[in-house]
């Protein structure tokens, strides 16, 4: 053996030396349990529970360079991304279709604005990131009633409820709101803020033939979440989760979340699903969610998202907001 292949043998044992007695002292984590700190993807394959360990990025094809990259990002750098990929405003409107196991179908339909607030504005100053405006539209019976949620930072957000039978706007926890009894909750349509929760990146998987990121993220205490963590798939494209997983605070799986990667389209520079369906994984009932009507980054005064808004049956926008809704 010549010099230079009895020291490539050498080094070869040095590092097969150390790496396997650090696996046998660690050993696998309790199923459910959360890293404590980001460590690189490559070796996080056994702290990830309900998937099968195998080398993250291993889709033939790839590009070393990129692959290399995407291992070098953070599970919060990720969900940053994810977040960077979204309008400043929008009103939308929501057709949502429900069916249980005996085939029963009901249809809802649903006016959503959303708004959030730049760093340094006088709401940011105020510690308010985002507001949000949920109604009905259809059936009759739940017409008028409609959810307000401000989403604050580092504090609870402040969330009321209008009920047209009461005439009376009340502050209350949505976290077990569920919509019209469909497997949709109001927290599952408010969009998250990036300090909402805690994150930690497990092994990259696939999702329909789409290479995706792992992220688990465990809200905060004071969001007072219905979950106690949800796992989201997000396509590496263009950072669109097309997959997530939530687990109830009995620590349960109980829902999963798929939108069609072929649903996926671009609008104004920014991607977003226009169709998703969410499975209640113990009830075996379904909820599917189409937007069919979209204004992107429209001017929304702040008396929109007030408690005297929420008694209005529907938002009478401006004509020039109005010509540039787009129907999907």
């Amino acid at each position: 053996m010549n010099p230079l292949d009895r020291l490539l043998l050498v080094l070869l044992l040095s590092l097969v030396g150390g790496i396997a007695p650090s696996l046998a002292e660690t050993g696998p984590p309790e199923p459910g349990s959360l890293a404590t700190a980001e460590v690189p993807v490559a070796a996080t394959s056994l702290a990830a529970p309900d998937v099968a360990a195998r080398p993250p990025n291993t889709v033939q094809g790839e590009d070393p360079v990129e692959v290399a990259a995407d291992a070098a990002l953070t599970a919060r750098e990720i969900y940053q991304r994810v977040l960077e990929n979204r309008f400043d405003s929008s009103v939308h409107e929501l057709a949502i279709i429900s069916s249980d196991r005996a085939g029963n179908v009901q249809n809802i339909r649903m006016q959503q604005l959303w708004k959030r607030y730049p760093e340094g504005s006088e709401s940011d100053r105020k510690g308010i990131i985002s507001r949000t405006i949920v109604r009905y539209l259809e059936p009759a019976d739940y017409r008028k009633t409609g959810y307000l949620v401000i989403n604050k930072r580092d504090q609870p957000n402040d969330q009321f409820i209008y009920l047209a039978s009461m005439r009376r706007v009340r502050r209350i926890n949505l976290r077990n709101e569920t919509i019209a009894g469909t497997d949709l909750s109001i927290e599952d349509l408010v969009p998250r803020e990036l300090d909402d929760a805690e994150y930690v990146r497990v092994p990259d998987d696939e999702v329909d033939g789409q290479s995706c990121f792992v992220v688990e993220a465990s809200p905060k205490p004071e969001m007072e979440s219905s979950y106690t963590r949800f796992w989201l798939y997000i396509e590496k494209e263009h950072y669109v989760p097309i997959r997530v997983r939530y687990w109830d605070r009995k620590n349960v799986e109980v829902k999963e979340l798929r939108s069609p990667h072929a649903s996926i389209r671009e609008i104004e520079g920014i991607w977003l699903p226009l169709e998703a369906r969410m499975r209640h994984l113990l009830e075996e009932t379904e909820t599917r969610v189409v937007i069919d009507v979209l204004v992107p980054n429209p001017e929304l005064p702040d008396r929109y998202f007030s408690q005297r808004q929420l008694q209005a049956m529907r938002l009478r926008l401006p004509a020039d907001v109005m010509e540039r809704a787009q129907k999907l």
